[in-house]
C-alpha cells in the first residue's frame, strides 16, 4: 500500500526540520519540499508518517535523514563564485589581514560556513597562496563546514569537473588543478590548508573542530540565510559576532544584506558589494562630519595636524525631515535620474510610481542620516540604488557617510560612481578632495577641488578647500585669495543660512571657521 502524506505531515515535518537545521519553508514552498519527502519517506522502511519521523530522529534513521537534508539545500557553487566578493578579498580584506598579520604571529584563520562540495574553501586557499610568496611560514586555518555529509565527502576528496570552473581563468586551473581523465583534482598544496567538517549552525558550537579560543579573521557564509526565518539569522549574527576577532569581516551573499539582522556590525559598503565588520572592543578613530575637519598646517612640524572636531548642532526632529525633505528635492536637480523605460512599452504610471518609491525611500534615508543611523541610512540608501542604479546622490551619501567614518575605500569608490553616473555633480570630487587632504596627498587634493570649483564658481566649501590646500602648500597669495572669495560670497547671506545641507553647515560657522584661519597665519 503506498504511504500518503498529508499537509499537517508536512507542516509538522517542517517544523521538525527547522529545529535539527535551521531550514523553514513556509507553506507556499511545500509543493517543492513534498515530492522529496514522499520519495524519502517511500523508500524508508516504517509505514506512517509519525514513526517515520521518529526513525529520521534515530541513529538507525541518520542515513536517510542526511540524504534528506542533502535534497533540500542548495549545493549550487563554482570556484570564485561571486566575484565581487572575492575581488574584494584579493584587494583589500586579505592583504589589509596580511599586513597587519605579518608583524605579529603570521596567522590567519577563515571559517566558511555553509561551504558545500568545497569550491568556496579552496578558492580562499588558491587567494591566500597567490598572496602569500612564502605561505609554508604561515599558520593557515581554513576551516570549512557544512550540514550535508554527502556534501563534505566530496569535498574532502577534491574532485570537479567542468561545471565547476565556468568562468575561471585557465591558468588558474592548470596551475592548481591535477587532471585525470574527465575530472579535475585539486592539488595538495590548496587542499592541505583547509579541513572540512560537519556543523550545524543553529546548534551549540561545542562540535565545531577548532579551539574557539583562536577567533577567525574572516567569517564567509553565503546564501545560507535565504532559507531561515528572521529570528534565525539574527541569532546565527550573534554567533557569528562571538567568533570573530575585533575588527574580523562577516561576508555574507548579495542577497543576505540586513542593517536589522546585523545590527551589531559595522556596514562596510562598497559599490558592487557590501560586507559587515566586527566593531572593535577599542573605539575607532572619531568620526567626523565634514567640512569643518580639514587639516590645520602646523607651523612647528611642517606638517598635517589630527583633525579638529566641529561643533555639534542640536538639530529636532521636525528640522530634521524638512531637511531630508531639501535634500529629497536636490535629488532629481543635481544627483539622481529617475528611473528609464524604454520608448517602445512606456508605462508612465508605473514609472511615477517607481520614482515615488525611489523618493520616499531616500527621505527615509536622509532622516536616519541626520539622526547619525548610519547602519540603516546605508541599507536605505542601497534600496535606492536597487531601485535606480544610475541616483548619483544615493551613492555620493554613501560615499560621504563611508568618509565620515574613515572608510576611504569605499568613499572613493563611492564617490567615482557617483561621478560616472553625473560628472556635473560637484559633491563627490569635493568629498574626494577631503579624503586627499586627509591622507596628505596635496596634489591629488587640489586637482579634485578644482573640478568642483569649475563645475560651480560659486561653490563657497569648494573656494574654502583650496584656500585650506594652499595654506598647507605655502603658497599665502594664492590662499588669500581663495579666502577672500569665500568671503565675499558669505557676505550677503544671512548669518543662520545654511549653505552644506547634509551636516546643517551654516554661515555663521563658516565664518567663524575662517576667522580662525586668518588668526592661525
Amino acid at each position: 500500500m503506498a504511504k500518503k502524506i498529508t499537509k499537517n505531515d508536512l507542516v509538522e515535518f517542517r517544523d521538525f526540520i527547522q529545529t535539527r537545521t535551521g531550514l523553514f519553508f513556509p507553506e507556499s514552498k511545500f509543493f517543492s519540499i513534498e515530492k522529496i519527502i514522499q520519495t524519502n519517506f517511500q523508500e524508508s522502511p516504517v509505514l506512517s508518517f509519525d514513526d517515520y519521523l521518529s526513525y529520521l530522529k534515530s541513529i538507525s534513521g541518520k542515513g536517510y535523514l542526511n540524504k534528506l537534508i542533502s535534497l533540500l539545500t542548495t549545493n549550487e557553487t563554482y570556484f570564485f563564485r561571486g566575484k565581487t566578493h572575492f575581488e574584494l578579498l584579493e584587494k583589500q580584506i586579505l592583504p589589509e589581514l596580511i599586513e597587519k598579520t605579518t608583524a605579529r604571529t603570521k596567522t590567519l584563520s577563515i571559517w566558511s560556513a555553509g561551504c558545500s562540495t568545497g569550491e568556496e574553501p579552496y578558492s580562499v586557499a588558491i587567494l591566500l597562496k597567490k598572496l602569500i610568496p612564502k605561505i609554508e611560514e604561515w599558520k593557515i586555518n581554513i576551516i570549512a563546514t557544512d550540514i550535508d555529509e554527502s556534501a563534505l565527502k566530496s569535498a574532502r576528496i577534491g574532485k570537479y569537473n567542468d561545471w565547476s570552473f565556468r568562468g575561471l581563468d585557465l591558468k588558474i586551473i592548470n596551475d592548481c588543478f591535477i587532471k585525470k581523465n574527465d575530472h579535475f583534482y585539486i592539488k595538495d598544496t590548496y587542499k592541505s590548508l583547509v579541513q572540512f567538517a560537519s556543523n550545524n549552525l543553529t546548534s551549540e558550537l561545542q562540535t565545531f573542530p577548532l579551539n574557539l579560543t583562536n577567533k577567525f579573521d574572516i567569517v564567509i557564509c553565503r546564501n545560507v540565510t535565504i532559507y531561515f526565518e528572521k529570528k534565525t539569522t539574527q541569532m546565527l549574527a550573534k554567533k557569528f559576532h562571538g567568533t570573530l576577532k575585533d575588527d574580523g569581516y562577516l561576508i555574507v551573499g548579495h542577497a543576505e544584506h540586513s542593517a536589522e539582522n546585523f545590527s551589531l556590525y559595522h556596514s562596510r559598503a562598497f559599490p558592487d558589494a557590501i560586507i559587515y565588520q566586527k566593531k572593535n572592543t577599542q573605539p575607532r578613530s572619531p568620526v567626523h562630519d565634514m567640512p569643518l575637519c580639514l587639516p590645520q598646517l602646523d607651523k612647528r612640524k611642517g606638517g598635517i595636524q589630527a583633525h579638529v572636531s566641529p561643533p555639534q548642532w542640536k538639530v529636532t526632529e521636525e528640522e530634521n525631515a524638512v531637511r531630508a525633505d531639501r535634500e529629497l528635492s536636490l535629488m532629481g536637480k543635481v544627483g539622481g535620474q529617475p528611473p528609464t523605460v524604454s520608448t517602445q512599452s512606456r508605462d508612465y504610471s508605473k514609472q511615477r510610481k517607481t520614482f515615488g518609491e525611489e523618493s520616499d525611500i531616500f527621505t527615509e534615508a536622509m532622516q536616519y542620516f541626520f539622526k547619525k543611523e548610519y547602519e540603516l541610512a546605508i541599507d536605505l540608501f542601497l534600496r535606492v540604488l536597487h531601485i535606480n542604479q544610475n541616483n548619483a546622490r544615493a551613492c555620493w551619501m554613501l560615499g560621504h557617510i563611508a568618509s565620515n567614518r574613515g572608510d576611504f575605500d569605499e568613499a572613493i569608490a563611492w564617490s567615482n560612481k557617483s561621478i560616472k553616473v553625473n560628472p556635473l555633480f560637484k559633491e563627490p570630487y569635493y568629498t574626494q578632495s577631503i579624503i586627499y587632504l586627509a591622507r596628505g596627498k596635496l596634489d591629488e587634493a587640489m586637482e579634485t577641488i578644482k573640478k568642483a570649483v569649475y563645475i560651480d564658481q560659486n561653490f563657497i566649501l569648494g573656494h574654502f578647500v583650496m584656500g585650506n590646500i594652499y595654506a598647507l602648500m605655502g603658497r599665502s597669495a594664492q590662499k588669500e585669495k581663495c579666502f577672500k572669495v569665500v568671503k565675499d560670497l558669505l557676505a550677503s547671506k544671512p548669518w543662520d543660512e545654511v549653505i552644506f545641507e547634509i551636516e546643517n553647515l551654516t554661515v555663521g560657522s563658516l565664518i567663524r571657521s575662517l576667522e580662525c584661519k586668518v588668526r592661525e597665519a
